[in-house]
């Protein structure tokens, strides 16, 4: 499909892609509620959950949000694959933040939580992490749903 539109109107190249800086993108009123949502999660330090379908720019609308945060107050820890199940995204979690996971699910959970409240209190950082129920990962912040817990 992408060859196609490149070919049809003679580019050298894809003009846009998830690379594309999130201050490049096109805030429409949508995304901009969606962007305002996420940040007001985050705030809150509450649960956000962005669902839609394929291609409506729930993607998008995490990439602005978090683009907006202050990189000094927060840490983002985006996961891309959470098939990786509960121990995976633990595991992630620990690893984002400097640590090296230890074996035994119940251990992990333990620690995820402590190097999580230790970015708080220790770092004075929110941690927002972005599960991200992608087919096709992205660097930042994809669908069809994606959830972003600020701690």
């Amino acid at each position: 499909m992408i060859d196609t539109v490149v070919t049809r109107f003679g580019f050298s190249r894809m003009p846009f892609g998830r690379d594309l800086p999130p201050s490049r993108l096109h805030r429409h009123h949508d995304c901009g509620e969606a962007a305002a949502r996420i940040a007001w999660a985050v705030s809150e330090k509450t649960i956000a959950m962005i669902t839609g379908e394929v291609g409506t720019g729930k993607t998008v609308a995490i990439r602005a949000a978090v683009a907006d945060l202050d990189a000094a107050a927060h840490t983002v820890i985006y996961i891309g694959n959470p098939a990786t199940g509960v121990r995976g995204i633990l595991a992630h979690v620990v690893t984002a933040l400097g640590g090296r996971p230890v074996h035994g699910t119940a251990a992990l959970a333990v620690q995820a939580w402590t190097v999580l409240a230790g970015e708080a209190a220790e770092r004075g950082r929110t941690p927002v992490l972005v599960i991200d129920f992608s087919d096709r990962p992205c660097p930042c912040p994809r669908r069809p749903a994606s959830l972003l817990l600020a701690a």
